[in-house]
Parts: C-alpha cells; structure tokens; sequence
C-alpha cells in the first residue's frame, strides 16, 4: 500500500489541528517521543524519521488525545488508560486505511 502524505491541517473536534514533521521532537521531560500534542497551541507534532504508515499510526494516536482533551475526558483519565485508549483508535484507523476494518458482508 502507498501511504498519503500526512497533512499538515487537520480539523478536530475542537477546532483546526495544525501537524508538524520534525527530527526527533521531544515531549515535556526531554525525551525523544514518535509524536507529541500540545494542546495550548494545537499542534501535533510526528517524527520525521518514522516509516509513514508509523506516521500515520503516531498521527491518529495524537488525533485521539486531541478528542479526548476536547471533550474534557484527559481530566478525569489516568495516564496509561488515556494511551491505551489512544493506541487503540491509532491501531483501528490505521487498519481502516489498509481497507482491513469494516463491514465484510451485508
């Protein structure tokens, strides 16, 4: 399959979603992270060194945390059930894409 390129806008729920594409970005203690959402400025940041489906897969997890911090529901999660819930909906999406999720028969 031939990935698309990532977008670099994206609308989410609480409004546009600017994506950035940068060598190792960093989360908040320093470390190198695949992907980072920043919700005061609302960008989504993805590792350019990644393969682009991982890109895409990075992408959509930071998608989620975006709903989620939207909805209000970062508020009242724990950390580890927050990514869980992200990795989750990555890993759907992804497989959305690949045509690989959906209905088989009617």
């Amino acid at each position: 399959m031939s990935w698309p390129p990532i977008p670099t806008l994206v609308r989410g729920a609480g409004g546009p979603i600017k994506v950035r594409v940068r060598v190792r970005p960093r989360g908040t203690d320093g470390e190198e992270v695949w992907g980072l959402w920043d919700d005061a400025r609302r960008i989504i940041t993805l590792d350019k060194s990644a393969s682009r489906v991982h890109q895409w897969r990075v992408l959509f997890h930071e998608l989620a945390h975006a709903a989620l911090n939207d909805a209000g529901l970062e508020n009242v999660l724990e950390q580890k059930a927050a990514e869980t819930i992200c990795d989750a909906l990555a890993t759907a999406r992804v497989q959305e894409m690949r045509g690989e999720l959906g209905i088989i028969d009617s």
